[in-house]
């Protein structure tokens, strides 16, 4: 089973709302610190699937240069 990325944020929404609902305040910094994780792993991800850092990417690569699709950098 997948989960999509608006289902993962309709559920921390609703755990944040249930927290308000019921008088448990999260300290800042820990929202901080949970938001700078999140966008270093989102950001390793991404990095990982937009380059091409291994053998699958660097086939990749290979096959798009074949049909003149990747433009080498100069």
């Amino acid at each position: 089973m997948r989960v999509d990325l608006p289902s993962i944020t309709r559920m921390v929404a609703l755990v944040a709302s249930m927290f308000a609902y019921f008088g448990y305040n999260i300290p800042k910094t820990t929202i901080e610190w949970i938001s700078m994780v999140i966008f270093g792993m989102i950001s390793l991800y991404s990095a990982y699937k937009n380059n091409y850092l291994f053998t699958r990417g660097q086939k990749q690569k290979e096959v798009l240069e074949i049909h003149s699709l990747y433009k080498k950098a100069k």
